[in-house]
């Protein structure tokens, strides 16, 4: 070959001539023999490199070749600093992201390693160590360091630290370190005190026949008020906060205050309200609210929940007992018939009464502690861990001990003496062992009693049994108030009416209470003294043993039950109801706050309209809220809405950014009645039927009974409004791969997505007249609860496909996404929200609490249940019987993706129009895969334009 170049080294080879610019090169005697499909090499540097001196004119033992090009050089690696904030720690620190580099792309795979090493930040304290290789593919010529950063809150210089590149296969390093700088974010904050604020707070003038605010205590068998005067408890049970809603029961239906106002309207005047250990201690958020009708419980939790109850409750001159119903969240009570479990000890039972002490004190409202419901496995004395009589001490000496105000109410246990009686009722022994605490004139004892109807008792079985149902009572508990040792509370009866063996007990209850001791027509109680006092069971109608004072449709009055409970209802007293002011500290404070207060007349006067009040708060370090709980007096007259204000002054630790409250007085409505509520007639929305208490009543027998599909849960159950005898899907034991029951959380999710689309909620009702006005059945009119159960099934269709956008809209995404939701995972499902949904609408699920789960279980739920999908959904007559779309509900179709396949017997072509998805082309889709023409008939006609609920 020719070269001007100098050749200056070579190996494998050597110069045999070189005469001007022409070399003649050989191979060494070791390589000149070259084995068949082996290969040899040499090479030579020369100068200069220059690509004039590249070689030409080159022959191979005489043959030419072509002329050789310089080689490629290899790509250049390149790393770059990064800056990036520091984050305060906690799931909210900083992440680098290291940018790497390729000058140029490869047609090999490229590697080089990185690691981190100390600056001014420190591996583990300041950020995380990170060491690895990066794998360039071919084409490829970016990609990413991660280094985690570990945050703080602490203010202090810009930290560093280093990433270098090493060990480069297939290119070379051109930027070997990156710096990466932790940049302080944090701030040093100046000392400034909290804000202080009051709230305005409004009460409605009570009747004349509550009682007197404040605390009430015990004489004798008399429960009495603050001013002396003997009151009664006519109460009544609103349960739900015990199981696992966390929520008293019906605002799925109904505003919490609305009820509390039909409750007053109707004579009550107390609460009993109970709760679960697991209540005060679980994470969960309450559930089976419509917070649309609720919308000021939204994103409270169950104690929260509560405390709006408590303090609406107040406002109406109502007054509430907090009962431990049970420990774990359920229906009924605790299941091992004791007030602690291996999960809630005793220990923990009464460090939460001295919380809730705590919570609720100051505020009279909370007139006491029921301290545990029907503590039937308990013993009355003779000590040990069981010994009721024991904890009931221990329990209420604690919660005295912070609030020595409150009543401590004592139920019964199942058996004493070998003498067994309800459970909660049995309270025989106080005669031998009375509950005896620290603070005198607190204990009121509180027994359950039932009918023939709960459990068929002996007592209940001779031909006049009634007659002798006064000495029944007064064997287990009614002695207790006959001989003046303490008051009675009976804290649970109740009956549906139903049974003949009921009325005569309804009967002969109500006038032992009311003080006829031998029901015979005449009061045996001294003028002057009142009533035992009660709580009846239940306000709910969804207690499968007695209903409730509402019918199914959580708003008609029971009258035939009013009709008893009316005549023994307290109708003494001064009457007042109380006007809450809740003041707010911004922030908590490390140290004691106090402010002081006083009322000060406005329109309304003090003395007259309301009780004049001042005092001084005092926030201990941490708390953020006090209640001011001022009285508000009744009186005949009308006068329109008055106010009243109370001032905030002098503080101490904080700063004053709203320091007076309005309280306004609203006169008592004079008709008696209650926006929303009823006394008769109406339709019945049929409701969740949970058979809360009071449970199997034998003490000998706690076996409880098998519950049908429709008795438990905290939503309506389809199977509840009828079932297709031909449905091969009615029972819980027919359901395969994560499918479950049709429930109304489908109206919930549904709901939830008309709210995103700005429209109105809806009811069962409301989807169910949708469905019959538009063909979506074989009938045209609804039987039974045919519009409920109809307005289920499309509410849940409605869910199941409105959430797809129109643009987005394949058949195949609706079975995937139930596919998912049955047998994957939420994140999986709500990754598929994020793709195909309308824009937003994941983030809006995520956001609202509920939203989420409403929307997965909504789509695991099994349209042929209960057999709606194929009798009362589409009208009386069967689908199979007219031999129409049944095989095409059980087309095996694939998912969106084309690659899983997945029985879609679902038949969940968007007949739902509201958010205008839609309908001709699902159908077309499904008729493309089987021929049966048109698988309804001309009710599908209606479908191809949208449809407006």
């Amino acid at each position: 070959f020719d070269s001007p170049a100098k050749i200056v080294n070579i190996w494998n080879a050597q110069i045999t001539s070189h005469v001007g610019d022409h070399y003649v090169i050989t191979n060494m005697p070791y390589n000149g023999r070259v084995a068949a499909g082996r290969s040899t090499s040499f090479g030579f540097q020369a100068t200069p490199g220059a690509i004039a001196s590249a070689p030409t004119n080159m022959t191979v033992n005489g043959v030419a070749v072509a002329t050789p090009t310089t080689p490629p050089t290899a790509p250049a690696i390149s790393i770059a600093d990064l800056s990036v904030g520091e984050g305060n720690g906690g799931g909210n620190d900083a992440h680098f992201m290291f940018a790497v580099t390729m000058d140029k792309a490869s047609d090999t795979p490229v590697t080089v390693k990185y690691a981190t090493s100390n600056g001014t930040a420190t591996a583990g304290a300041d950020y995380q160590s990170a060491a690895g290789t990066l794998t360039f593919a071919p084409g490829v010529t970016a990609q990413t360091v991660h280094v985690d950063i570990v945050g703080d809150t602490a203010v202090e210089p810009n930290e560093t630290f280093k990433v270098t590149l090493s060990d480069p296969a297939g290119g070379t390093i051109s930027r070997a370190v990156a710096t990466g700088t932790i940049v302080n974010d944090d701030t040093s904050t100046p000392t400034t005190t909290p804000g202080l604020s009051i709230s305005d707070a409004s009460a409605t003038e009570p009747g004349g026949s509550g009682m007197a605010a404040g605390y009430l205590r015990t004489s004798g068998n008399q429960i009495i008020d603050s001013q002396g005067n003997p009151v009664q408890l006519a109460s009544v049970n609103w349960f739900g906060a015990e199981g696992t809603n966390l929520a008293p029961h019906g605002l799925w239906t109904r505003n919490y205050k609305d009820m509390i106002d039909q409750m007053s309207d109707q004579g009550f005047n107390t609460i009993r309200l109970p709760y679960s250990s697991e209540m005060l201690h679980t994470t969960a958020q309450p559930n089976g609210i419509d917070f649309y009708q609720n919308p000021d419980l939204q994103g409270l939790n169950a104690i929260q929940v509560m405390d709006k109850v408590v303090e609406y409750a107040g406002e109406k001159g109502m007054r509430v007992v907090l009962d431990h119903h049970r420990s774990t969240a359920g229906a009924g009570t605790s299941e091992n018939g004791l007030w602690y479990n291996a999960q809630y000890t005793e220990d923990q039972w009464v460090a939460d009464w001295q919380m809730l002490a705590d919570h609720y004190k100051g505020n009279p409202t909370v007139i006491g502690f029921d301290l545990h419901n029907e503590p039937y496995n308990g013993t009355w004395g003779g000590g040990g861990a069981n010994d009721w009589a024991r904890a009931a001490e221990r329990a209420g000496n604690a919660a005295l001990a912070v609030n020595p105000d409150l009543l401590i109410f004592v139920e019964g246990v199942g058996s004493y003496q070998g003498q067994n009686y309800w459970w909660g009722g049995n309270l025989m022994g106080v005669r031998d062992r009375p509950i005896v605490l620290d603070v005198p004139n607190r204990v009121v004892y509180s027994p359950h009693d039932y009918p023939n109807s709960v459990w068929p008792q002996p007592w209940f079985q001779t031909a006049n049994f009634g007659a002798d149902l006064p000495n029944v009572f007064r064997q287990a508990w009614g002695y207790i108030y006959e001989e003046n040792i303490a008051p009675i509370w009976v804290g649970e009866f109740g009956t549906k009416l139903q049974d003949p063996k009921d009325v005569i007990w309804f009967e002969a209850i109500t006038s032992y209470l009311s003080g006829d001791f031998d029901n015979n027509g005449t009061i045996d109680i001294p003028a002057g003294t009142e009533d035992m006092s009660w709580a009846y069971w239940s306000w709910n109608p969804n207690s499968g043993d007695t209903g409730g004072i509402l019918a199914d449709d959580w708003r008609t009055v029971n009258e035939n039950k009013m009709d008893y409970l009316t005549p023994i209802q307290y109708t003494g007293g001064s009457g007042t109801s109380l006007s809450s002011f809740t003041v707010t500290l911004a922030a908590p404070s490390s140290q004691t706050v106090t402010v002081q207060y006083a009322t000060m007349n406005g329109t309304a006067t003090a003395g007259a309209d309301y009780a004049a009040s001042s005092g001084t708060l005092t926030f201990a370090p941490g708390e953020t809220q006090k209640t001011i709980a001022v009285a508000v007096k009744s009186d005949s007259l009308t006068e329109g809405t008055e106010n009243f204000h109370v001032m905030l002054s002098n503080p101490t630790g904080a700063t004053l950014t709203d320091a007076m409250g309005m309280g306004t007085i609203t006169d008592r409505p004079t008709d008696g009645t209650t926006p929303g509520s009823t006394t008769g007639g109406g339709t019945q929305t049929p409701t969740d039927p949970e058979p809360t208490d009071p449970g199997p009543t034998d003490p000998t027998d706690h076996s409880g009974h098998t519950p049908t599909p429709g008795d438990t849960g905290q939503y309506i159950d389809l199977a509840t409004l009828g079932s297709s005898n031909g449905s091969s899907h009615t029972g819980h034991d027919a359901f395969q791969g994560g499918r479950t029951a049709i429930t109304s959380e489908a109206l919930v999710a549904y709901n939830n997505l008309r709210h995103f689309a700005g429209l109105a909620p809806s009811t069962l009702e409301d989807v169910g007249r949708w469905a019959f006005d538009n063909r979506m059945t074989n009938n045209t009119q609804a039987w039974g609860n045919d519009l409920q159960g109809v307005g289920m099934y499309y509410a849940m269709q409605g869910a199941k496909v409105g959430w797809i956008a129109d643009d987005k809209y394949n058949p195949q995404i609706i079975a995937d996404i139930q596919r998912t939701a049955r047998l994957g995972s939420a994140a999986d499902v709500m990754a598929m929200v994020d793709q195909y949904g309308h824009p937003g609408y994941g983030d809006y699920l995520r956001a609202n609490a509920g939203y989420e789960t409403a929307f997965i279980n909504t789509l695991k739920m099994e349209p042929h249940y209960a057999g709606w999908m194929h009798d009362r959904a589409h009208g009386r007559l069967t689908i199979e019987s007219i031999a129409t779309s049944h095989d095409v509900n059980h087309l095996t179709v694939l998912s969106h993706d084309q690659t899983k396949p997945f029985m879609n017997d679902t038949w969940d072509w968007p007949q739902w129009a509201a958010l205008s998805v839609s309908n001709k082309g699902v159908i077309e889709y499904f008729q493309s895969m089987v021929t049966l023409g048109d698988p309804k008939g001309t009710n599908l006609n209606s479908l191809n334009g949208p449809i407006a609920l």
